[in-house]
């Protein structure tokens, strides 16, 4: 049997001190206190501030994170309406994806009442040993204080066709809040890995604040953003504080003839497996989710209809499981039971897993920089005239095309060019020359990952007459 404990700490739910408290439904009821003043301790009035950036590789880890674990809220907290359950049951984790979590928990000195005295209507209840009317009345313990300050979190989902690059995406990011690398670092790690098909990559940016008012909670959407909310919010928790927690406790703390009320241990073993079940219902579902959103990421995957099937069988398993969890918090599953979904009508059961395989990135991922053209020997010898030179990357006309040159001319280029697995042709023509108007083809060369990290190349390219050298590496 294990004792609710005299003190503990609940997300804030518009409590009020004095408030009565029931520990089964997790809210506040009526009040049996009075005459109680509320103050902060004017000697202990400074800040305490906790922060990390995490990333985070489980949905339990990023509850914890979240401070929404089982252990953290047990059954006091876990069924609240609040904004902060609803933000971390909707962040949509999935393990395909990496997330980053930063946070922040401003705490003020706590606010706490003190001289607390019994209310006439509860004192007659407990006067005639009448403690279960007084318990559904009152509940089994009151609020005690209330603590303010603030709280700010910011879910970060980043994914990417190559793991590699998400991973140093998520790094990067991680290194950046932390001040360890210069502003800017992940937006330009970001752009650049969308040059590339083979790394390309998207990210989005959730948030929950309890502080600030006005452009001090105003929606962060962009990285810069939540960097900037995150270094800042202590100040802004400050200026503009709100209750995030509440102090309860229960009624023995107080002279009254009250018995603490004992948790049985099935009851709660039953709880938390029915929270495991459906978080891990959740996460099974969110992956499904997204292979059938983005299917570009993962090879094999069964058809349309099959994950559709699976996705609501999964729909219907969180469902069950949530209706068990609130019938055991309300006491109406007695004695408490483990969740098993075989005995639901009609029954359900747990689709077989269906492997999410990534699809594999080809090659490794280079750039091709074309360095300078240089003519050696014009295609038009005509001192009044020039050529027109066109460079041409995988049938594609490079920009600034066409180039004029004369004799001993050299143009700097510096144009760079996503390289995969497939060689890349540079072909250098000559607009408009030759016989009849044709132009002139005056050579082309290969580019190949295997020549990166190999030095620049010099390519002497002629057709006979014009000769030009090109100069090219691949990094």
């Amino acid at each position: 049997m294990a004792r609710i404990p005299q003190v503990r700490r609940v997300l804030f739910n518009d409590e009020e001190v004095g408030m009565g408290f029931n520990s089964e439904s997790g809210l506040a009821v009526g009040t049996a206190l009075e005459g109680f003043t509320v103050s902060s301790d004017p000697d202990a009035d400074g800040q305490t501030v906790t922060s990390s950036i995490s990333i985070v590789s489980t949905h339990e880890e990023l509850q914890e994170t979240l401070g929404m674990s089982f252990e953290a809220q047990g059954r006091y907290g876990f069924f609240s309406a609040s904004a902060k359950t609803t933000f971390s049951e909707s962040s949509n984790y999935n393990s395909t994806s990496t997330f980053l979590v930063a946070r922040v928990v401003v705490e003020n000195a706590l606010r706490r009442g003190r001289g607390f005295r019994v209310t006439a209507d509860a004192k007659a209840l407990l006067d005639a040993l009448r403690f279960e009317e007084f318990n559904r009345a009152f509940g089994d313990s009151f609020v005690r204080g209330l603590q303010t300050g603030g709280e700010f979190y910011a879910v970060i989902r980043i994914t990417s066709v190559s793991t590699t690059r998400q991973t140093s995406l998520a790094a990067t990011l991680q290194a950046e809040a932390n001040g360890l690398v210069a502003s800017g670092s992940f937006k330009a790690s970001f752009e650049e890995a969308n040059r590339s098909a083979s790394s390309r990559s998207e990210y989005t940016a959730t948030m929950f604040q309890k502080a600030g008012s006005g452009a001090t909670i105003a929606p962060t959407v962009e990285i810069g953003e939540v960097i900037t909310r995150f270094k800042q919010f202590p100040t802004i928790a400050s200026d503009s504080s709100a209750a995030y927690e509440a102090e309860v406790v229960t009624y023995d703390t107080l002279p009254l003839p009250v018995p603490t009320p004992e948790e049985q241990e099935a009851f709660l073993l039953a709880l938390a497996d029915a929270r495991e079940r459906k978080l891990r219902f959740i996460q099974t579902r969110n992956d499904l989710e997204f292979a059938l959103r983005q299917p570009e990421f993962f090879r094999g995957l069964p058809s349309t209809d099959v994950l559709l099937t699976v996705i609501s069988t999964y729909t219907k398993l969180i469902n069950a499981a949530m209706q068990h969890a609130i019938k055991l918090s309300r006491g109406q599953i007695s004695p408490p039971r483990l969740f098993d979904p075989g005995e639901l009508v009609p029954p359900l059961r747990e689709p077989a897993p269906i492997p999410l395989v990534r699809v594999p990135v080809d090659a490794p991922a280079a750039t091709l920089r074309l360095v300078s053209l240089i003519c050696r020997t014009p295609s038009d010898r005509d001192p009044d005239a020039g050529d027109e030179i066109v460079i041409r990357v995988g049938g594609a006309d490079v920009a600034d095309a066409p180039y004029e040159f004369e004799e001993g001319m050299r143009i700097d280029l510096g144009h760079t060019f996503p390289l995969g697995a497939a060689p890349a042709k540079i072909e250098v023509i000559e607009l408009d020359g030759g016989f009849a108007g044709v132009d002139d083809y005056i050579g082309s060369v290969v580019a190949t990952v295997a020549d990166r990290a190999t030095g620049r190349k010099n390519a002497v390219l002629g057709d006979g007459q014009a000769v030009y050298e090109l100069v090219y590496e691949v990094v």
